[in-house]
């Protein structure tokens, strides 16, 4: 029961953006850069271009599914409640997370967790003291979200100028102290690549101890519902990325393909303008039941295409 897997590919205009940053040198905030690397003129090149962490990403979610699992009193930790997301790391972290001593059965202790926390039932813990490690894999994936293809020689980064006055006030008394602060902050615009997966399959399941691997822990049903209705909050709210009080960004999705399958099926990377008819011909040569959702180039309705894909998966769910 619960083996639907959502892939989900697609491709986001966002302008003057500073959702994902890295270093302050100095005054100066750095945006996250990666290499991208292309074929150009019979070879490859190499652009460094804006990017967005599949670590910003997974912290999103990760809040939607925390706040939406309360909601549906699904039990959450008291860390992940929070969006400190430490995911067991150690004893101590354990016994903040849980308020109870760890458990010396490395079963007990992951049923504990998945039990206790649909943040790291549905995102995946590790538990490392000493020499003892136990790892339960995250049953959601996502990628960097870099620059499309065709747009690599044209993405822009761009530092503001921006400033702080403290004149007038009491802080600011003798001539040589400083009226105002500068600093300078990256801002980015590109057209971004976005990349998910959703397995359900070992949502509310024990997969650790290979003997006891599968073991069902509190209404899988009920999990796998909140973790759908998380991610589809998750897309159609834009919740996730840095910076977002002064520096919301301008966001337009361009289109969007969701697979809804009964095995895992993904959907060809959206770095290529053309993934959408590559993934087209995929589910022609082979599907599970492959259902897929499309919204391209202004047809259709976005919303309407996230709604749909994740009512699929629901109505399968119900239906196993």
């Amino acid at each position: 029961m619960g083996d639907v897997f959502l892939s989900i590919r697609g491709r986001v205009l966002i302008n003057v953006e500073a959702l994902n940053m890295t270093e302050s040198i100095g005054n100066y905030v750095k945006h996250r850069r990666v290499p991208v690397m292309i074929r150009e003129d019979g070879g490859y090149a190499v652009y460094f271009v804006p990017s967005i962490s599949g670590e910003s990403i997974a912290h999103g979610f990760q809040e939607v599914l925390a706040a939406v699992g309360g909601g549906l009193n699904i039990p959450v930790c008291r860390l992940c409640s929070r969006g400190v997301f430490l995911k067991s790391t150690n004893e101590g972290v354990f016994k903040a997370a849980f308020g109870v001593d760890v458990p010396k059965e490395d079963y007990e202790l992951e049923k504990t967790v998945i039990e206790n926390c649909i943040v790291e039932d549905v995102g995946g813990f590790l538990y490392a003291a000493g020499e003892r490690n136990v790892k339960r894999t995250s049953n959601f994936y996502v990628g960097y979200m870099i620059p499309v293809s065709e747009s690599l020689r044209n993405v822009v980064i761009e530092p503001q100028l921006q400033t702080r006055y403290a004149l007038g006030t009491q802080f600011v008394r003798r001539r040589e102290e400083r009226g105002q602060m500068i600093y300078y902050v990256e801002l980015s615009s590109a057209p971004y690549v976005f990349s998910f997966d959703l397995d359900t399959k070992n949502i509310g399941k024990t997969a650790f101890v290979v003997d006891k691997s599968g073991g069902q822990v509190g209404n899988r049903v009920e999990r796998i519902k909140a973790a759908l209705h998380a991610l589809q909050e998750f897309l159609l709210e834009f919740m996730f990325g840095a910076k977002k009080t002064r520096f919301l960004p301008v966001v337009d999705w361009e289109s969007i393909t969701v697979a809804v399958s009964d095995d895992v099926w993904t959907v060809p990377s959206s770095f290529s303008a053309s993934y959408v008819e590559k993934a087209k011909a995929k589910r022609e040569k082979i599907s599970y039941n492959t259902s897929l959702y499309i919204y391209d180039e202004g047809r259709g309705s976005f919303e309407e295409t996230v709604i749909n894909a994740i009512r699929d998966a629901e109505k399968r769910i119900e239906k196993m």
